[in-house]
């Protein structure tokens, strides 16, 4: 089967879920998961439709994993308070550190001719693992942000929650550096 198929058959499936879920929360009346998920969904779909405009910019695999994880923690977590099962949250957490090291390397990329990198791969790396840890946190500073003006209780353990958080997206942060570290350099090895 092909990646395009297989990419495909992840966005309608995740519609349904979303669909679903919505029509479950409209029954049971639970208006804060109505909107959650709503706007979830159509954050999915501009993530989408802008990868698709843009001839892949962000990347199938960066996409498709972005909406699972979004799915997942929105829905899951938020809607269905999935948070309340024990590690939970730390899974959500180690799977951004990868994330954010996903994004930075396409934003490497970017600015970079694929050639280079073999050279530049100790750059390359600490520049993947500060940006992941940059993005959790910024999401934390969010989550904060949230609990302090909103109302919502994302820090549920306040200072101690928010240093497990972090902590999570450092091991995941220093497992996918690893990673593409020696991916890198295989990848030097080969051409040589």
């Amino acid at each position: 089967m092909k990646k395009q198929n297989i990419f495909s058959i992840i966005h309608i499936t995740i519609y349904l879920i979303y669909a679903s879920c919505i029509v479950y929360f409209v029954t049971v009346r639970n208006f804060r998961s109505i909107i959650v998920s709503i706007l979830s969904l159509i954050g999915i779909i501009i993530l989408i439709i802008l990868n698709k405009k843009y001839k892949h910019l962000f990347g199938n695999l960066l996409v498709n994993t972005l909406i699972i994880f979004i799915a997942i923690s929105i829905l899951g977590g938020t809607c269905f308070d999935f948070y309340r099962f024990n590690h939970f949250d730390d899974v959500l957490h180690i799977t951004s550190g990868f994330i954010g090291c996903m994004v930075a390397r396409i934003l490497f990329y970017f600015s970079q001719n694929e050639t280079d990198i073999p050279r530049k791969r100790i750059f390359f790396v600490i520049y993947m693992f500060m940006f992941s840890m940059g993005i959790a946190s910024i999401w934390e500073l969010i989550e904060f942000g949230l609990d302090r003006y909103l109302g919502f209780d994302c820090q549920a353990g306040g200072l101690t929650d928010t240093m497990f958080d972090i902590l999570d997206c450092l091991i995941g942060s220093i497992i996918a550096t690893i990673y593409y570290y020696f991916k890198i350099r295989k990848a030097e090895n080969i051409k040589r």
